[in-house]
């Protein structure tokens, strides 16, 4: 008997770090979610110290001359190719961030709809009154959406008539 219960308990402490693991990671993806204007900040500051550094490797290249060697402008070139690959990086990091915090947006808007849909006792006007911001907010953050990749704004739905 404390055989089997010796042999439960250095299984049970064998998961342990894996548990333990596991429940640090779906923490840390917890606060990852939680801190999404603050990631989308740290990553704009990023941009900001990438672009200065293509800069300068864009001041490298343009200060060489005729009488630079082949490995001057080797060196040049990859460190500009480098810092745009950075860039680049950071920019699609960015653009993933700003559409989690839109579907975020969204999925907040879709269940203030669904609670104004549940409550039978309000008129359309009410519901109306109380969505109209809210949906506000996701229009305007679609729009920052498309304005990022200068999309077409739609045209306006024109009311239909009865």
């Amino acid at each position: 008997m404390a055989d089997a219960f010796e042999a439960m308990t250095l299984a049970a402490l064998r998961r342990l770090p894996l548990a333990a693991a596991l429940c640090l990671s779906l923490a840390a993806a917890g606060c990852q979610r939680a801190d999404l204007p603050q990631q989308t900040k740290k990553t704009e500051a990023r941009i900001c110290t990438e672009l200065a550094t293509v800069n300068q490797a864009l001041v490298q290249v343009a200060a060489l001359t005729p009488t630079s060697t082949v490995g001057e402008a080797k060196a040049a070139q990859q460190q500009l190719e480098q810092s745009i690959a950075a860039l680049q990086t950071s920019e699609n990091q960015l653009q993933k961030l700003r559409v989690e915090a839109f579907r975020k947006l969204l999925q907040s808007f879709r269940g203030e709809v669904a609670k104004a849909s549940a409550n039978k006792d309000q008129t359309l006007e009410q519901a109306a009154n109380d969505l109209k911001p809210k949906a506000l907010a996701v229009i305007a953050a679609r729009r920052a959406l498309s304005a990022a990749v200068q999309c077409e704004e739609p045209a306006a739905a024109a009311p239909s008539k009865p």
